[in-house]
């Protein structure tokens, strides 16, 4: 059964490229995106971006970016069944980091971690409208062979 976070490696416009080579890709550009020493640096909405498209490469990936993915992706599934919480559930995680996402001061750094861990708990909700934007957002990263 293949899942739309299975590890994936096809052809594209930019010709054949794995998941994982996506995933050190943006890894490479959040890096300089946000320590960099270069002219260009990333703002905050983009490195959320990037960090959200990292992470769903991460999932479907191989080797060690999908353990990182499977290793962000336990961040939110716990806090989504704390006990001290209340076990408030996935939906509840994603609603809080989109909250955060939205109103907190975030730095690119920060954008980044709030990006990922968005994409993180959209992938873990099961059978909820943030499956499809994770539908919708892998199908962007397929466009790139990955």
């Amino acid at each position: 059964m293949t899942t739309p976070l299975a590890a994936a490696a096809g052809t594209s416009a930019l010709g054949p490229m794995s998941a994982t080579a996506v995933s050190i890709i943006l890894i490479v550009t959040l890096i300089y995106g946000i320590w960099g020493k270069g002219k260009k640096k990333l703002a905050r909405g983009p490195a959320q971006a990037i960090g959200f498209f990292a992470e769903l490469a991460f999932l479907r990936a191989d080797n060690w970016p999908h353990d990182l993915g499977i290793a962000v992706q336990d961040i939110p599934r716990q806090i989504a069944a704390n006990p001290d919480l209340g076990s408030i559930g996935m939906t509840a995680v994603v609603i809080i980091l989109l909250v955060l996402s939205a109103f907190a001061p975030i730095v690119p750094f920060t954008g980044a971690l709030w990006g990922m861990l968005t994409a993180a708990a959209m992938a873990a909700a099961q059978g909820s409208i943030w499956r499809a934007v994770i539908s919708v957002a892998t199908a962007a990263l397929s466009l790139v062979g990955a």
